[in-house]
């Protein structure tokens, strides 16, 4: 009776073995038919190196990506007066990144539109040192200061070349402006002569 016993719990533990060792291997089957599907999904190891398109026009970026497989999709507009307007300013990811096929590039095109800037009401209206940081946040680059006579570091005008400029009106961003400020001497005033205190000489004749 026990020999019937130890036979059948031997039995038991074998059939439990075998079932053990069916469901390792049914998962080491499965797992490594996950892996090859990652693989194939993924393209693991397959990369494409990103091309440069900058300076390029915006179609001739986009013709040399599709031909590597990738995407271009234009996410901004700058300007830069150095480049020819509709060309590739900047692109990312940069040139030689490595990607998978089919990424999306994005582009920034040269919008080819000097941006306009509105100069300030600085002039008769605050000191230099007021006036240079008002004018470079909105974009304006400076000379040195015109001196001229009047109160120190007064601003009394601003100048594009060679005319005066008044607040509100819109120039191009990064035009070169210049502050007219007093360099602290006083202003010298010329009185007019008085007309009743002329007197011809003429009026008098040649008997005088």
């Amino acid at each position: 009776m026990t020999e019937s016993k130890n036979r059948k719990k031997r039995g038991n533990l074998l059939r439990l073995l075998i079932h053990l060792a069916l469901m390792m291997i049914a998962f080491i089957i499965i797992l490594m038919l996950v892996f090859r599907w990652l693989n194939t999904y993924t393209r693991h190891g397959k990369y494409i190196e990103v091309p440069s398109v900058t300076g390029l026009s915006q179609e001739e970026a986009e013709s040399l990506l599709a031909a590597g497989k990738l995407k271009a999709e234009v996410s901004d507009f700058q300007f830069d007066r150095n480049m020819t307007p509709g060309a590739v300013i900047k692109q990312q990811p940069e040139a030689g990144a490595r990607v998978k096929d089919g990424r999306t590039i994005y582009l920034t095109i040269n919008s080819g539109k000097e941006p306009l800037r509105m100069v300030p009401d600085v002039a008769d209206n605050s000191s230099l040192r007021a006036a240079e940081s008002r004018l470079r946040i909105e974009g304006f680059r400076l000379t040195e200061p015109v001196r001229i006579d009047g109160d120190l570091d007064w601003v009394y005008e601003v100048r594009y070349g060679d005319s005066v400029i008044s607040a509100g009106t819109e120039l191009p961003e990064g035009a070169l402006l210049t502050i007219v400020a007093g360099n602290g001497n006083e202003v010298e005033e010329v009185e007019e002569a008085d007309s009743t205190m002329i007197i011809e000489y003429d009026f008098f004749g040649d008997g005088l």
